[in-house]
């Protein structure tokens, strides 16, 4: 096999491959082989038609598919030789069935790029909150967590939950909703609609006009979120002796979670640092691919609106994985499997003989990515930086100047 380069930029090649006819007859024997080995006709057990028979009768199909084998050998021998990486399946641009057979093939390649200077990256620790308001948020939180939601015979307030038929129309069209719940107050509604909902009563009936759509609201419960008291009865119910246990347990939780908020935007600063320093262009095939995941995941429509949300996300995303990447075979930094199936045991995870090699890379990937940006965390040069006071604070604050 010969081949040449006509087109060689960082993240695309186009190559012109020349291989013997030979090899694509040889190719068209295997698929005979294997079809005959399948295949019953009248008259010819399984695997006793003659060759011959098969090749005159399903000829084109033979070559077709050993056309699609002799493509994917030749283009991995090329992609070996060479050591490209390639970012997407290779696109066949033209074939010459001559002796020898001609093909021309695209591929996108990731680029080649080094990664220096990633190490004593210098980032801001932003101070903690301080215990009063942590506790306060923690206590909110849990008292949400436990909330209930009951029935009121009341006009409804802000923040109540409404369940009710609605019935929009507009023009000759109309669309109803049954025993839909909405959260007065919640801005997905239009202004209009939640006004109207302030003070309505069960069984009641209202029509609003919003713009040229007409909105009948017909009300057939409302509910309000009790909240329950932070008191011993609640304590005791969360398997606690006091409120003070409570608040004690919940404050070291709650610390907890402040360190990691913490560290994660530390991360989140090394990562925007990273993807200053280290610039190489990527090939629009793997954007492509990474927006597509994006808006699968979210169940959004590709538009152009989501293009402009997404696209450079999708594209720092791939970027920075690559740096990750590069880092961690410039430091020697990989998991074994041993450590991906601890963290597949941790999760509950189940594999199959079918996913199996598929979820260990897949999973081997993030975990390195994890370990690499975990050693970046670890030699950071973190410098602490003055929080912005809460108002309480800035209240109490005797201090002319802060520093």
């Amino acid at each position: 096999m010969d081949y040449n380069i006509s087109k060689d930029s960082d993240i695309e090649k186009e190559i012109e491959i020349l291989v013997p006819r030979a090899e694509l007859e040889k190719l068209i024997d295997d698929e005979t082989e294997a079809l005959r080995r399948e295949i019953k006709l009248d008259g010819y057990r399984k695997g006793h038609v003659p060759r011959t028979l098969l090749r005159s009768k399903f000829m084109d199909s033979l070559k077709i598919q050993a056309m699609d084998r002799l493509v994917k050998k030749s283009y991995l021998a090329v992609l070996d030789e060479e050591k490209w990486k390639p970012a997407s399946q290779a696109e066949l641009l033209k074939v010459e069935d001559s002796d020898p057979i001609k093909l021309q093939l695209h591929i996108e390649v990731i680029p080649e790029f080094d990664v220096t200077d990633y190490l004593n990256i210098e980032v801001f620790k932003e101070a903690p909150m301080p215990d009063e308001f942590l506790l306060e948020q923690g206590t909110n939180a849990l008292r949400e967590q436990h909330s209930q939601i009951r029935e009121v015979q009341r006009p409804a307030v802000v923040d109540d939950f409404v369940t009710l038929d609605i019935e929009v129309t507009e023009g000759e069209k109309t669309k109803k909703d049954k025993d839909q719940t909405v959260r007065i107050g919640n801005r997905a509604l239009p202004d209009e609609v939640n006004r109207a909902l302030v003070g309505i009563k069960g069984r009641e009936t209202k029509d609003v006009k919003v713009g040229e759509k007409n909105y009948r609201l017909s009300v057939r419960k409302i509910e309000e979120k009790s909240l329950p008291d932070m008191d011993e009865a609640f304590a005791k119910k969360l398997n606690f002796e006091s409120v003070e246990e409570l608040r004690k347990k919940l404050l070291e939780n709650i610390k907890i979670q402040e360190e990691r908020r913490i560290e994660d935007g530390l991360k989140e600063s090394i990562s925007k640092v990273l993807l200053e320093r280290i610039h190489f262009r990527l090939p629009n095939s793997l954007i492509q691919s990474e927006y597509n995941r994006i808006i699968k995941e979210y169940n959004l429509p590709d538009s152009e609106s989501n293009k402009e949300r997404f696209w450079n996300i999708a594209e720092n995303r791939i970027r920075f994985n690559l740096i990750l990447e590069k880092i961690a075979a410039k430091e020697n930094m990989q998991v074994n499997e041993n450590e991906i199936m601890a963290f597949v045991n941790k999760m509950g995870m189940k594999l199959s003989e079918h996913n199996r090699n598929d979820v260990i890379d897949y999973l081997g990937g993030i975990l390195t990515r994890e370990k690499v940006m975990d050693h970046l965390y670890k030699n950071a040069k973190i410098s602490e930086k003055s929080r912005i006071l809460t108002p309480k604070e800035a209240a109490n604050d005797t201090h002319s100047v802060r520093h």
